[in-house]
């Protein structure tokens, strides 16, 4: 349980780090009209949503192995170059994408509060739109 209210709550801090830097770059603290600052904050929180969510994706997909081959081109590639080799080098692609199957990573945190920042991006939008 401590594991998992840590996990979540660093990816927040990173989500919170993010508004942080877009905030300043939309000059949020400078905005002198409600539309305007309404607007920024809305791309504050909307773009570490979105980032956080298409990095639980991008794990998502990595969990299915879409990137194995990669992986597995470049170890064998830089093991050409290697004096000794180790029992690794000499694996086959389906021997590593089997032990790569083995480390999956949760990805569902990510989602949750890249959906969480989103949700709140989407009402600062509703906001100001209407």
């Amino acid at each position: 349980m401590k594991k998992l209210v840590i996990r979540y709550s660093v990816t927040a801090g990173v989500g919170l780090a993010i508004a942080v830097l877009v905030s300043f770059a939309r000059s949020l603290y400078w905005q002198e009209d409600t539309v305007s600052v309404l607007e920024v904050l809305c791309d504050c929180f909307a773009v570490p949503g979105l980032l956080l969510i298409l990095f639980g994706l991008l794990v998502f997909c990595t969990n299915g192995g879409t990137f194995d081959i990669f992986g597995f081109g470049a170890k064998k590639f830089f093991g050409l170059f290697k004096r000794e080799r180790t029992e690794k080098d000499r694996e086959s692609f389906y021997e590593y994408r089997k032990r790569k199957q083995e480390n999956k990573r949760s990805f569902l945190y990510l989602i949750i509060v890249g959906a969480v920042f989103l949700a709140v991006g989407f009402i600062f939008f509703l906001l100001y739109h209407f």
